[in-house]
């Protein structure tokens, strides 16, 4: 009986455990709790709208990208939306208790609509405030890479650059700053490579994506940050730059529809104006002229009947 043959390759794939999950703050237990939104109703009310792993974790990647870092942000959100759709359901429920017949069908429909509104409306809300931080950090990553590439060629390290800039930034760049702040405090509690895996997973955007790339590069091969800031800093701004540029070009052809839409009654309006009253003018000189006409015919037949 032959025996199976295990290569070097298998043992080793057997060998090594399976990653661990993250763990959130929220599930430690030693958060603390004075960030709840309703105080100890908070989880209560977050337990009644449950949600899958994949939600949750797209849930809590928008919070982190809108700058809401706190321990229990997504118990808050849950248990924000879940009111968004009981409350009203209660005010149309008592509503329709005392209202007459004849609205009875328009606050049935309402009870229909309102409360998903109520449940989606918080999570739009969540994709605006993350996308519009989104855009100020990225507007201030020039200015950041100009910084640190300043600091690392006076003899910096990485983390203490961060440090250092995060400190200047808070006037111009207040959310850069925050991140800036996270990874420094990643770096000294774990590596630099995790802080920048960490702040690349909070915002993307293509620009952090290969600024977190390039440090982590230049970090495990020993090469000079200080010369591949500077030529990385100069194409970040030309893209910058292009994406401004087609942003603009976009918008230009967005706004011909609402523009034409907008002048098209006013020309007609002046074009054909000045046409339509002259034929309403016409049409009552022509009513006149058919009176007249009657009012010849009809005396001319009197006068006729009263000749000998």
């Amino acid at each position: 009986m032959a025996t199976p043959e295990f290569s070097v390759l298998d043992w080793n794939k057997k060998s090594v455990a399976p990653p661990l999950p993250p763990v959130h703050p929220e599930q430690t237990g030693l958060a603390d709790t004075n960030d709840y939104v309703f105080g100890p109703l908070t989880p209560v009310l977050a337990a009644m709208l449950p949600d899958s792993e994949t939600r949750q974790d797209e849930s809590r990647k928008e919070l982190h990208a809108a700058g809401y870092y706190q321990p229990h942000a997504p118990s808050n959100l849950a248990a924000i939306r879940y009111l968004c759709i009981i409350v009203p359901l209660v005010l149309l429920g008592l509503l329709l208790l005392v209202t007459p017949r004849a609205l009875e069908r328009t606050i049935l429909i309402s009870m229909l609509i309102v409360p998903a509104v109520g449940w989606a409306l918080p999570r739009l809300v969540l994709k605006r405030r993350a996308a519009e931080r989104t855009r100020r950090v990225e507007a201030g990553i020039p200015d950041m890479l100009d910084m640190l590439n300043m600091c690392v060629s006076q003899g910096m390290t990485l983390p203490v650059a961060f440090t250092r800039i995060a400190r200047d930034l808070g006037e111009t760049h207040p959310d850069l700053q925050t991140e800036l702040k996270i990874v420094s405090e990643q770096a000294e509690l774990g590596s630099l490579d995790q802080a920048l895996g960490n702040f690349r997973r909070r915002i993307d955007v293509p620009e952090v994506h290969s600024f977190t790339t390039l440090l982590m590069q230049t970090e495990r091969m020993g090469t000079s940050v200080a010369t591949a800031l500077s030529d990385y800093s100069e194409n970040i701004r030309e893209g910058l730059k292009q994406r401004a540029e087609e942003k603009g070009n976009r918008a230009a052809f967005t706004l011909l529809f609402p523009t034409v839409l907008c002048l098209m009654p006013a020309v007609f309006l002046i074009l054909m104006g000045p046409a339509v009253l002259e034929f309403s003018n016409f049409i009552g000189r022509d009513d006149s002229t058919m009176q007249r006409a009657r009012q010849i015919i009809q005396r001319t037949g009197q006068n006729n009947r009263q000749a000998p």
